[in-house]
């Protein structure tokens, strides 16, 4: 009999394994207990909450991300919560906002921050005396339906404690990564938290600034279990930032001695480091560049400097010209006008110019509760959702924010994903299609976007269209050339209607 099922409701663009779980799900199997794990899209529900029906487990544990996921996750929390079994909600999401998540009266519990050892107490007191008060990092309701929430429980010190289950996944090929010319990477976590101070992000509240590490044991032993049981060929250390301690993790990554891709800032992008990079075998790195203004990246405490953004992706193109750089940039952080924007704007045409293997994202700024930069949200006419379902409505490529509209945030996004991260390129037929594209970015004019929508309608036709889709697919290439691949998913959105 399963004890516990613990589900990660996950939007359709990201298919990393879900940690998070993977983690509370061994916690509890050194109790004894038997556990199930979820991983599925919002079309997935309806079969997730027959098998909660089925088995009836003690309590269905939701790992939850503020956007379109926490929708899936309402859903299936109202219907279990009907069937009588307890709902807890963790994750990022629960953990910012415990109290107004239990406000809900189909979430019973949130587990705050680090779930494993919570996880353990909770499940005990269920079973023997239900004295919540005891459990550190637990947010409950009282008899009376009050909202209780304890003392926060302290990081787990050693985090080889615990180990996360890939084999309870029930197909972990999903999860297998194009890197490079390495087409069985997988994505793996060897550590939590992020020493850096951004004004935006959920670190500054979920892990306060902290960064701790498996041992290299651990983490060697694991890429290698997954090599002889999975034939692995390249490892994608998917931590928040993974070079916490530059010197240690650069000898890590020539112990692991597999091709590898992960998180760098862009101070370590000196020509050395460069240089040993393209010797360790990095395919791609993430970047969060932010914004190409000093005056954005000083409000936001980035502690960068502007001009090392096109200094580092330069230096990559010159020592390391096969790295991919994947590039994020966020647009409406609230020290941005239009004049910062322009920066922006023209600093990301630059970069893709000057490095052809440089990809540059854009997304929404989507403020949170309890991050630095949530008083001046406020301040400047920003109104929180007033329940759970409101949380659902933000996206990072959507109007999050009073001073950017929906229409412009779609053209923004549409309009970058097509130009800066598939980089797209056309037959000399869709010359003004991708003039007038360069046009509307060069010039800030995401007003009246009508050939996204268009391009839109048109997709959803061709879609619905056998003989269309057959078209598309035997004559789409002629037309269109792009880099299908992102470091998470496919990119589908690039080629146009035909």
């Amino acid at each position: 009999m399963t004890d516990v099922i613990l589900v990660n409701f996950r939007s359709d663009r990201d298919m990393y394994p879900p940690f998070g779980i993977m983690y509370v799900a061994d916690a509890l199997m050194q109790q004894g207990l038997k556990v199930e794990l979820w991983h599925e899209a919002e079309a997935g529900v309806d079969r997730f909450v027959r098998r909660v029906e089925q088995i009836r487990p003690r309590w269905v544990g939701f790992s939850t991300i503020t956007g379109p996921q926490i929708g899936s996750t309402i859903r299936a929390s109202r219907r279990v919560h009907a069937l009588g079994i307890p709902t807890v909600w963790g994750g990022v999401h629960a953990t910012i906002m415990p109290e107004d998540v239990l406000k809900e009266d189909y979430v019973d519990f949130v587990i705050v921050n680090e779930g494993e050892v919570t996880a353990q107490e909770f499940d005990h007191e269920l079973r023997n005396g239900q004295n919540w008060a005891k459990v550190l990092g637990l947010a409950w309701k009282d008899a009376r339906g009050r909202v209780r929430v304890n003392a926060e429980r302290p990081f787990i010190q050693d985090l080889d404690d615990f180990y996360p289950r890939w084999e309870l996944l029930p197909d972990l090929e999903a999860y297998l990564l194009q890197s490079g010319p390495y087409d069985r990477a997988i994505p793996v976590y060897i550590s939590r938290g992020c020493p850096f101070r951004c004004a935006f992000c959920y670190n500054e509240v979920v892990m306060k600034r902290t960064w701790r590490q498996h041992s290299n044991a651990f983490i060697i032993n694991q890429i290698k279990w997954l090599r002889d049981n999975h034939g692995i060929n390249a490892v994608d250390y998917a931590d928040d930032y993974l070079f916490g301690r530059p010197r240690p993790m650069k000898r890590l990554v020539e112990e692991v001695n597999m091709p590898w891709s992960g998180q760098v800032r862009v101070q370590l992008l000196k020509p050395e480091f460069v240089q040993w990079m393209a010797e360790t075998g990095c395919q791609w790195v993430n970047i969060g560049a932010e914004s190409g203004s000093q005056k954005v990246l000083d409000s936001i405490t980035k502690d960068q400097q502007a001009w090392q953004i096109e200094w580092g992706v330069a230096n990559l193109a010159e020592y390391a010209p096969h790295i991919e750089a994947n590039l994020s940039f966020i647009f409406g952080l609230p020290e941005e006008n239009r004049r910062e924007r322009q920066i922006t704007i023209d600093l990301i045409d630059r970069i893709c110019q000057l490095n052809p293997k440089a990809r540059c994202s854009i997304s929404v700024y989507m403020p949170y509760p309890g991050t630095p930069l949530w008083p001046d949200a406020l301040q400047r006419g920003y109104v929180p959702p007033d329940n759970q379902a409101g949380w659902a409505e933000f996206d990072l490529n959507r109007g999050n924010t009073p001073w950017i509209s929906e229409a412009e945030a779609f053209a923004m996004s549409d309009i970058s994903d097509i130009l800066y991260v598939g980089r797209s390129r056309g037959h000399w037929l869709l010359n003004p299609y991708y003039g007038l594209l360069r046009w509307r970015w060069r010039h800030q004019k995401f007003n009246f976007y009508v050939e996204g929508k268009f391009k839109r309608k048109a997709g959803e036709i061709v879609e619905q269209v056998e003989a269309l889709r057959r078209l598309r697919d035997r004559y789409g290439h002629k037309l269109v050339q792009y880099n299908a691949n992102t470091h998470k998913s496919k990119v589908e959105a690039h080629m146009p209607p035909l």
